[in-house]
């Protein structure tokens, strides 16, 4: 009698959890574990005019790009082109090749082009004749003294600075800041150059 129960016994606590248990040939509805979380890049805002606008012409020489900040909180390509001309007099207005909004202005990451690289002229930028006639002026609204940028503003600047680098044949070496050349503190010591560069394709 005993030894009838014991094979019952053996029945129900090892062949029945082989059948129904973790041996089960089942599939996992479980989702699989992800290897690495990849943070999605920011929004690169180029409307569809700007990027048919970039390769609409033929470039002049440009052997330099030169990244600049505002020094400001906000700003646009129309209130600093303003400011340029009524402050500063120049007759074509904003310094700058390109303008990089910061989200009080623009958009975070919005890409806009100057009338100096529509029109393929010298820059108002650097303060410097060599940077101004052969150096594409990439400004970034914001304060970079205070803060960093956006991370949608460095993924517009990565986007701008590769395909210039493309376009206009300019080597990466010869991507520079302000500072570099020029006794200022532009683009300010939060500007992530090192990091920008190590980004660069």
């Amino acid at each position: 009698m005993i030894k009838y129960k014991w094979s019952y016994l053996m029945i129900f606590f090892f062949v029945l959890p082989i059948m129904y248990g973790c041996s089960s040939t089942r599939v996992s509805t479980l989702p699989p574990i992800p290897k690495k979380y990849i943070k999605p890049e920011p929004e690169i805002i180029i409307p569809s005019t700007i990027l048919s606008e970039l390769n609409k012409f033929k470039v002049r020489p440009w052997k330099y790009i030169v990244i600049h900040h505002s020094a400001s909180y906000s700003g646009n390509a129309s209130s600093i082109d303003k400011y340029h001309r009524n402050e500063r007099g120049w007759t074509n207005g904003l310094g700058y090749h390109f303008l990089i909004g910061n989200g009080n202005g623009s958009r975070d990451g919005q890409i806009e082009v100057g009338n100096r690289w529509n029109q393929q002229i010298d820059g108002a930028h650097a303060g410097n004749d060599e940077y101004n006639k052969y150096g594409v002026g990439i400004c970034l609204i914001g304060n970079f003294e205070n803060s960093r940028p956006t991370e949608s503003q460095i993924s517009s600047l990565l986007y701008l600075i590769n395909y210039l680098q493309k376009r206009c044949n300019i080597p990466k070496g010869n991507i520079i800041t302000h500072k570099n050349f020029r006794k200022t503190v532009c683009p300010g010591k939060y500007f992530p150059y090192y990091d920008v560069m190590a980004r660069l394709r």
